[in-house]
């Protein structure tokens, strides 16, 4: 995954990403699985990569979905791109929100511009957290007792159950 992005679509983004990448980045089956999954939901408009970040020395696993469709109800543009970063015991643990890669003005709680629950804050690097998960609120007795994987990626919780809920909740109002 490179340094720079693409900003928002219809709008000024940011241009510069300083998120560090390190290495050739082997994917196990299950993510290789739950990619080709991400890349069926998503849609032949967005591009799905993946690889590995390492943020004030945390080391993740970077799933970026560019040119996502977004309301133009609740947003002034029509796309944005989408990063999740898979914690090291993912798929035990899902990541915490999201990040969109522009900070629109919206009404939206859920869009606060600063990480909670312990996601890194990656606003320095153009990046704005969203809070979103499957229910429960960010604690360990809520969205971790919610998230269900299976062994099988396509009968469980997955990136693309992430995806989903994300786009959702990013496009529709409270």
């Amino acid at each position: 995954m490179g340094t720079t992005g693409s900003g928002a679509r219809n709008g000024q983004g940011p241009q510069q990403r300083n998120t560090q990448t390190h290495g050739q980045h082997e994917l196990s089956p299950r993510l290789r699985a739950e990619v080709v999954l991400l890349r069926q939901a998503a849609g032949g408009r967005s591009k799905v990569t993946v690889g590995p970040k390492t943020i004030d020395g945390q080391s993740y696993t970077a799933v970026l979905v560019a040119n996502v469709r977004i309301s133009t109800k609740k947003f002034p543009v029509t796309a944005t791109d989408m990063l999740f970063l898979l914690p090291a015991d993912y798929p035990r643990l899902p990541p915490i929100g999201c990040y969109l890669n522009y900070k629109w003005e919206t009404a939206d709680h859920h869009f606060t511009l600063q990480s909670h629950y312990g996601a890194p804050l990656l606003v320095g690097h153009g990046w704005y957290w969203y809070c979103v998960g499957l229910g429960g609120g960010f604690n360990s007795g809520g969205w971790a007792h919610r998230w269900r994987p299976a062994a099988d990626p396509e009968h469980g919780h997955n990136l693309t159950t992430l995806f989903v809920a994300a786009r959702h909740a990013i496009n529709h109002q409270d």
